[in-house]
């Protein structure tokens, strides 16, 4: 399962499930969360792979994880986020 247009934002808020409580609702493997990400509306307008782009986004670099989960056959878990990392690196995103 990939979770699309993830917003912590939303979750907080509690307008919008965490990707745990989908992942514990459906009981599927979890091969990637993507953020939320304006850049993906003008990548896919301009015809251009989000993953290319320089510097890489956060959508972009999720989804290229999400795709060496599914060639490599692992997948990951979901962690409850509590409150807003403070610029921290992209795997906070995830909890770590």
């Amino acid at each position: 399962m990939v979770v699309n247009r993830v917003r912590t934002d939303l979750i907080r808020g509690e307008d919008m499930m965490s990707v745990l409580d989908v992942q514990e609702m459906l009981g599927l493997a979890l091969l990637g969360v993507i953020p939320e990400d304006s850049e993906v509306i003008r990548s896919t307008n301009r015809g251009y792979p989000l993953v290319l782009n320089k510097p890489p986004t956060l959508a972009g670099l999720a989804f290229e994880q999400a795709a060496w989960r599914l060639v490599e056959q692992d997948s990951m878990k979901a962690v409850m986020i509590e409150e807003e990392p403070k610029k921290r690196g992209f795997f906070s995103f995830f909890g770590g």
